[in-house]
Protein backbone atom coordinates (compact mmCIF):
# COMPACT_ATOMS: atom_id res chain seq x y z
CA UNK A 1 0.00 0.00 0.00
CA UNK A 2 1.18 3.54 -1.09
CA UNK A 3 -0.34 6.39 0.44
CA UNK A 4 1.19 9.98 -0.63
CA UNK A 5 2.51 12.20 1.62
CA UNK A 6 1.69 16.10 1.01
CA UNK A 7 3.36 19.22 2.54
CA UNK A 8 5.73 16.39 4.52
CA UNK A 9 3.02 15.44 6.35
CA UNK A 10 0.75 11.83 6.54
CA UNK A 11 -2.76 11.31 7.18
CA UNK A 12 -2.14 8.68 10.26
CA UNK A 13 -5.53 10.62 10.95
CA UNK A 14 -7.44 8.98 8.04
CA UNK A 15 -7.49 5.98 10.19
CA UNK A 16 -9.73 7.38 12.14
CA UNK A 17 -10.90 5.83 15.99
CA UNK A 18 -14.31 6.17 17.53
CA UNK A 19 -12.74 8.77 19.64
CA UNK A 20 -12.43 10.68 17.01
CA UNK A 21 -15.79 11.68 15.90
CA UNK A 22 -17.18 14.94 15.48
CA UNK A 23 -13.62 16.64 16.05
CA UNK A 24 -11.83 18.93 13.26
CA UNK A 25 -8.25 18.21 12.59
CA UNK A 26 -6.10 20.57 10.47
CA UNK A 27 -3.36 18.87 7.33
CA UNK A 28 -0.73 21.21 9.38
CA UNK A 29 -0.85 19.76 12.40
CA UNK A 30 -0.28 16.17 12.05
CA UNK A 31 3.14 14.32 11.01
CA UNK A 32 2.80 10.59 12.02
CA UNK A 33 2.49 7.95 9.30
CA UNK A 34 0.43 5.44 8.38
CA UNK A 35 1.29 1.89 8.98
CA UNK A 36 0.43 0.60 5.46
CA UNK A 37 -1.52 -2.46 6.86
CA UNK A 38 -5.21 -1.12 7.07
CA UNK A 39 -7.30 -1.67 3.86
CA UNK A 40 -10.50 -0.13 6.07
CA UNK A 41 -10.57 3.77 6.62
CA UNK A 42 -13.05 5.68 8.53
CA UNK A 43 -13.32 9.41 8.25
CA UNK A 44 -15.40 10.13 11.55
CA UNK A 45 -13.95 13.74 12.30
CA UNK A 46 -13.68 16.60 10.13
CA UNK A 47 -10.32 17.11 8.21
CA UNK A 48 -9.85 20.76 7.19
CA UNK A 49 -6.90 22.43 4.44
CA UNK A 50 -4.84 25.35 5.49
CA UNK A 51 -6.67 28.40 5.22
CA UNK A 52 -3.91 29.88 2.73
CA UNK A 53 -2.09 28.87 -0.41
CA UNK A 54 -0.41 25.84 0.61
CA UNK A 55 1.35 24.31 -2.46
CA UNK A 56 2.91 25.30 -5.83
CA UNK A 57 2.58 22.13 -7.73
CA UNK A 58 -0.33 20.07 -9.07
CA UNK A 59 -0.96 17.55 -6.72
CA UNK A 60 -3.81 16.78 -4.14
CA UNK A 61 -4.46 17.73 -0.25
CA UNK A 62 -5.17 14.05 0.12
CA UNK A 63 -4.13 11.14 -2.57
CA UNK A 64 -4.27 6.89 -2.44
CA UNK A 65 -2.25 5.08 -5.25
CA UNK A 66 -1.16 2.04 -6.22
CA UNK A 67 -4.03 0.38 -3.66
CA UNK A 68 -5.57 -2.77 -3.59
CA UNK A 69 -8.66 -3.66 -1.58
CA UNK A 70 -9.62 -0.28 -0.22
CA UNK A 71 -12.57 0.53 1.74
CA UNK A 72 -13.14 4.34 2.98
CA UNK A 73 -16.09 5.50 5.05
CA UNK A 74 -17.17 7.22 7.72
CA UNK A 75 -19.24 9.96 8.81
CA UNK A 76 -16.44 12.75 8.57
CA UNK A 77 -16.19 16.07 6.42
CA UNK A 78 -13.06 16.61 4.34
CA UNK A 79 -13.30 20.95 3.44
CA UNK A 80 -10.38 22.06 1.65
CA UNK A 81 -11.20 25.68 2.71
CA UNK A 82 -10.80 26.78 -1.88
CA UNK A 83 -12.19 30.20 -1.13
CA UNK A 84 -8.60 31.56 -0.88
CA UNK A 85 -7.44 29.71 -3.98
CA UNK A 86 -10.68 30.72 -6.09
CA UNK A 87 -9.52 33.97 -6.87
CA UNK A 88 -6.14 33.33 -7.68
CA UNK A 89 -6.09 32.68 -11.51
CA UNK A 90 -2.31 32.08 -11.47
CA UNK A 91 -2.25 29.31 -8.99
CA UNK A 92 -1.99 25.65 -9.42
CA UNK A 93 -5.28 24.11 -6.96
CA UNK A 94 -4.88 21.26 -5.82
CA UNK A 95 -7.65 18.39 -5.77
CA UNK A 96 -9.36 17.25 -2.35
CA UNK A 97 -9.09 13.44 -2.89
CA UNK A 98 -7.81 11.72 -5.60
CA UNK A 99 -6.83 8.16 -6.25
CA UNK A 100 -4.38 6.89 -8.74
CA UNK A 101 -4.29 3.15 -9.88
CA UNK A 102 -6.11 1.37 -7.46
CA UNK A 103 -8.21 -1.79 -7.44
CA UNK A 104 -11.50 -2.84 -5.78
CA UNK A 105 -12.14 0.68 -4.26
CA UNK A 106 -15.07 1.46 -2.48
CA UNK A 107 -15.86 5.24 -1.12
CA UNK A 108 -18.99 6.18 0.78
CA UNK A 109 -20.48 8.34 3.45
CA UNK A 110 -18.08 11.15 3.75
CA UNK A 111 -18.32 14.52 2.73
CA UNK A 112 -16.41 16.97 0.59
CA UNK A 113 -16.59 20.56 0.76
CA UNK A 114 -14.88 23.65 -1.11
CA UNK A 115 -11.87 21.91 -3.27
CA UNK A 116 -9.41 24.26 -4.46
CA UNK A 117 -10.10 22.60 -7.76
CA UNK A 118 -11.57 19.07 -8.41
CA UNK A 119 -13.67 17.35 -5.42
CA UNK A 120 -12.93 13.43 -6.12
CA UNK A 121 -11.06 11.72 -8.57
CA UNK A 122 -10.08 8.66 -10.19
CA UNK A 123 -7.18 8.08 -12.48
CA UNK A 124 -6.68 4.70 -14.20
CA UNK A 125 -8.81 2.92 -11.57
CA UNK A 126 -10.46 -0.39 -11.87
CA UNK A 127 -13.36 -1.57 -10.02
CA UNK A 128 -14.63 1.44 -8.06
CA UNK A 129 -18.20 1.57 -5.56
CA UNK A 130 -19.32 4.90 -4.92
CA UNK A 131 -22.30 5.91 -2.27
CA UNK A 132 -23.55 8.16 -0.52
CA UNK A 133 -20.82 10.62 -1.34
CA UNK A 134 -22.17 14.31 -0.65
CA UNK A 135 -19.95 16.97 -2.42
CA UNK A 136 -20.96 20.75 -1.96
CA UNK A 137 -19.29 23.94 -3.16
CA UNK A 138 -20.13 27.49 -4.16
CA UNK A 139 -22.14 27.28 -7.85
CA UNK A 140 -19.86 29.84 -8.80
CA UNK A 141 -16.65 28.58 -7.78
CA UNK A 142 -14.53 27.74 -10.75
CA UNK A 143 -13.34 23.99 -11.63
CA UNK A 144 -14.88 22.60 -8.40
CA UNK A 145 -15.99 19.48 -10.31
CA UNK A 146 -17.49 17.10 -8.25
CA UNK A 147 -16.48 13.68 -9.62
CA UNK A 148 -13.96 13.09 -12.67
CA UNK A 149 -12.38 9.80 -14.02
CA UNK A 150 -10.02 9.38 -16.20
CA UNK A 151 -8.42 5.95 -17.62
CA UNK A 152 -11.07 4.16 -15.41
CA UNK A 153 -12.94 0.73 -15.24
CA UNK A 154 -15.84 -0.67 -14.49
CA UNK A 155 -17.08 1.99 -11.75
CA UNK A 156 -20.58 2.21 -10.28
CA UNK A 157 -21.77 5.95 -8.78
CA UNK A 158 -24.96 5.53 -6.43
CA UNK A 159 -26.97 7.61 -3.95
CA UNK A 160 -24.92 10.88 -4.56
CA UNK A 161 -25.44 14.69 -3.80
CA UNK A 162 -23.21 16.74 -5.89
CA UNK A 163 -23.42 20.87 -5.54
CA UNK A 164 -20.70 22.76 -7.37
CA UNK A 165 -19.35 25.36 -9.66
CA UNK A 166 -18.31 22.91 -12.42
CA UNK A 167 -19.42 19.31 -13.83
CA UNK A 168 -21.71 17.25 -11.55
CA UNK A 169 -19.84 14.15 -12.44
CA UNK A 170 -17.07 14.19 -15.63
CA UNK A 171 -16.27 11.60 -17.50
CA UNK A 172 -12.99 11.77 -18.79
CA UNK A 173 -11.11 9.84 -21.64
CA UNK A 174 -10.01 6.09 -21.31
CA UNK A 175 -13.10 5.62 -19.23
CA UNK A 176 -15.15 2.89 -19.97
CA UNK A 177 -18.44 0.74 -18.35
CA UNK A 178 -19.50 3.75 -15.84
CA UNK A 179 -22.84 3.13 -14.43
CA UNK A 180 -24.52 6.35 -12.11
CA UNK A 181 -27.72 5.84 -10.55
CA UNK A 182 -30.40 8.13 -8.03
CA UNK A 183 -27.51 10.73 -7.75
CA UNK A 184 -28.50 14.04 -7.36
CA UNK A 185 -26.85 16.88 -9.06
CA UNK A 186 -27.21 20.87 -8.45
CA UNK A 187 -26.13 23.80 -8.77
CA UNK A 188 -23.43 22.23 -11.59
CA UNK A 189 -22.60 22.45 -15.18
CA UNK A 190 -24.18 19.08 -15.30
CA UNK A 191 -22.89 15.06 -15.97
CA UNK A 192 -20.53 15.49 -18.89
CA UNK A 193 -18.98 13.04 -21.42
CA UNK A 194 -15.94 15.06 -22.03
CA UNK A 195 -14.68 17.29 -22.76
CA UNK A 196 -12.51 14.79 -24.98
CA UNK A 197 -9.77 15.20 -27.70
CA UNK A 198 -8.40 18.39 -26.90
CA UNK A 199 -4.81 19.30 -28.51
CA UNK A 200 -5.91 16.95 -31.62
CA UNK A 201 -5.53 14.07 -29.21
CA UNK A 202 -6.97 10.71 -29.34
CA UNK A 203 -9.95 9.87 -26.94
CA UNK A 204 -11.84 6.90 -26.03
CA UNK A 205 -15.20 6.52 -24.03
CA UNK A 206 -17.87 4.15 -24.37
CA UNK A 207 -20.33 2.12 -22.35
CA UNK A 208 -21.64 4.53 -20.03
CA UNK A 209 -24.92 4.47 -18.42
CA UNK A 210 -26.50 7.14 -16.52
CA UNK A 211 -30.49 6.39 -15.14
CA UNK A 212 -32.86 8.12 -12.48
CA UNK A 213 -31.02 11.03 -11.92
CA UNK A 214 -31.94 14.67 -10.70
CA UNK A 215 -30.14 17.73 -11.74
CA UNK A 216 -31.41 21.28 -10.95
CA UNK A 217 -29.96 24.80 -11.22
CA UNK A 218 -27.09 23.59 -13.77
CA UNK A 219 -25.79 25.24 -16.81
CA UNK A 220 -26.19 21.86 -18.63
CA UNK A 221 -28.39 18.42 -17.75
CA UNK A 222 -26.61 15.86 -19.34
CA UNK A 223 -24.12 16.55 -21.86
CA UNK A 224 -21.00 15.28 -24.77
CA UNK A 225 -18.58 17.33 -24.99
CA UNK A 226 -15.40 17.20 -27.69
CA UNK A 227 -12.98 19.26 -29.41
CA UNK A 228 -12.19 19.37 -32.90
CA UNK A 229 -8.87 18.59 -34.36
CA UNK A 230 -9.12 15.18 -32.02
CA UNK A 231 -9.92 11.54 -32.93
CA UNK A 232 -11.28 8.02 -31.20
CA UNK A 233 -15.05 7.41 -30.32
CA UNK A 234 -17.63 7.97 -27.32
CA UNK A 235 -19.85 5.68 -28.35
CA UNK A 236 -22.55 3.16 -25.98
CA UNK A 237 -23.63 6.10 -24.02
CA UNK A 238 -27.18 6.17 -22.33
CA UNK A 239 -28.89 8.76 -20.09
CA UNK A 240 -32.14 7.43 -18.80
CA UNK A 241 -34.42 8.76 -16.85
CA UNK A 242 -33.85 11.86 -15.93
CA UNK A 243 -35.18 15.02 -14.50
CA UNK A 244 -34.19 18.52 -14.84
CA UNK A 245 -35.25 21.44 -13.15
CA UNK A 246 -34.09 25.14 -13.90
CA UNK A 247 -31.58 23.94 -16.57
CA UNK A 248 -30.26 25.90 -19.40
CA UNK A 249 -29.84 23.48 -21.64
CA UNK A 250 -31.03 20.02 -20.58
CA UNK A 251 -29.59 17.87 -23.77
CA UNK A 252 -26.57 18.64 -25.25
CA UNK A 253 -24.13 17.06 -27.89
CA UNK A 254 -21.15 19.64 -28.86
CA UNK A 255 -18.50 18.57 -31.09
CA UNK A 256 -16.84 21.79 -31.16
CA UNK A 257 -16.38 22.42 -27.61
CA UNK A 258 -14.38 26.07 -26.88
CA UNK A 259 -12.92 25.10 -30.88
CA UNK A 260 -12.12 28.23 -33.33
CA UNK A 261 -14.54 28.13 -36.05
CA UNK A 262 -12.22 27.31 -38.49
CA UNK A 263 -13.46 23.42 -39.73
CA UNK A 264 -11.35 20.45 -38.71
CA UNK A 265 -11.30 17.10 -40.53
CA UNK A 266 -10.83 14.81 -37.94
CA UNK A 267 -13.56 14.85 -35.29
CA UNK A 268 -13.81 12.09 -32.17
CA UNK A 269 -16.30 9.78 -33.67
CA UNK A 270 -19.83 10.38 -31.56
CA UNK A 271 -22.11 7.00 -32.10
CA UNK A 272 -24.97 4.80 -30.62
CA UNK A 273 -26.27 8.10 -27.81
CA UNK A 274 -29.46 7.16 -26.28
CA UNK A 275 -31.55 10.08 -24.68
CA UNK A 276 -34.53 8.01 -22.94
CA UNK A 277 -36.51 9.59 -20.31
CA UNK A 278 -35.70 13.12 -19.81
CA UNK A 279 -38.33 15.98 -18.82
CA UNK A 280 -38.83 18.81 -16.96
CA UNK A 281 -37.88 22.58 -17.42
CA UNK A 282 -35.25 24.75 -19.30
CA UNK A 283 -34.21 28.15 -18.15
CA UNK A 284 -33.71 28.62 -22.51
CA UNK A 285 -36.01 28.07 -25.31
CA UNK A 286 -33.66 26.14 -27.22
CA UNK A 287 -33.71 23.26 -24.56
CA UNK A 288 -31.67 20.42 -27.06
CA UNK A 289 -28.59 21.52 -28.61
CA UNK A 290 -26.79 18.77 -31.00
CA UNK A 291 -24.43 19.88 -32.90
CA UNK A 292 -22.07 17.63 -34.56
CA UNK A 293 -19.28 18.09 -37.21
CA UNK A 294 -20.04 17.77 -40.94
CA UNK A 295 -16.85 15.98 -41.51
CA UNK A 296 -17.81 13.11 -38.89
CA UNK A 297 -21.72 13.18 -37.78
CA UNK A 298 -22.62 11.55 -34.78
CA UNK A 299 -24.42 8.41 -35.62
CA UNK A 300 -26.59 6.25 -34.08
CA UNK A 301 -28.28 8.65 -32.02
CA UNK A 302 -31.58 7.54 -30.20
CA UNK A 303 -34.27 10.06 -28.56
CA UNK A 304 -37.43 8.52 -26.90
CA UNK A 305 -39.85 10.06 -24.48
CA UNK A 306 -38.26 13.59 -24.02
CA UNK A 307 -40.35 16.16 -22.55
CA UNK A 308 -39.08 19.36 -21.83
CA UNK A 309 -40.91 23.20 -21.31
CA UNK A 310 -39.53 26.56 -20.79
CA UNK A 311 -39.97 27.64 -17.39
CA UNK A 312 -42.14 30.34 -17.10
CA UNK A 313 -45.59 31.63 -19.31
CA UNK A 314 -44.60 30.27 -22.45
CA UNK A 315 -43.90 27.20 -22.36
CA UNK A 316 -42.52 26.52 -25.73
CA UNK A 317 -39.33 25.02 -26.39
CA UNK A 318 -36.98 24.15 -29.50
CA UNK A 319 -33.83 22.22 -30.42
CA UNK A 320 -31.16 22.72 -32.76
CA UNK A 321 -29.65 19.48 -34.41
CA UNK A 322 -27.28 19.58 -37.13
CA UNK A 323 -25.08 16.86 -38.66
CA UNK A 324 -26.77 14.49 -36.57
CA UNK A 325 -28.28 10.97 -37.59
CA UNK A 326 -30.58 8.98 -35.54
CA UNK A 327 -34.22 8.24 -34.60
CA UNK A 328 -37.37 9.43 -32.29
CA UNK A 329 -39.32 7.25 -30.76
CA UNK A 330 -42.63 7.98 -27.89
CA UNK A 331 -43.53 11.99 -27.60
CA UNK A 332 -40.54 14.26 -28.72
CA UNK A 333 -40.70 17.98 -26.74
CA UNK A 334 -39.30 19.57 -28.27
CA UNK A 335 -39.83 18.51 -31.91
CA UNK A 336 -36.69 17.13 -33.56
CA UNK A 337 -37.49 16.85 -37.50
CA UNK A 338 -34.39 17.54 -38.61
CA UNK A 339 -32.64 14.24 -36.92
CA UNK A 340 -31.24 12.69 -39.87
CA UNK A 341 -32.88 9.07 -40.54
CA UNK A 342 -29.83 6.83 -41.42
CA UNK A 343 -26.59 6.73 -41.84
CA UNK A 344 -25.54 3.86 -38.92
CA UNK A 345 -21.96 3.04 -39.04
Amino acid sequence: MIIKKLLEISILFLFAKSAMAGKTYNVLNYKARGDGKSDDTNIDGNITAPNKIWTNERTSLLSFAGINDLNIGGNGTIDGQGAVWWQCNQCKKPFLLAFDTCKNLFVGDIRLINSPSKHLTFNKCTNVSVDWIRITAPGDSPNTDGIVMQGTQHIQITRSIIGTGDDCIAILTGSNDIKINRCTCGPSHGISIGSLGGGYTEANVERIHVSNCLIFNSMTGVRIKTWQGGYGYARDITFEAIKVAHVDTPIVIDQSYMSQRTLQQKAVAISNIRFMKIYGTSTQTEAVKIECSPTSPCTGVTFSNIALYKEGQDRKVSAICENAYGTTNGMIVPSLRILRKSKVL
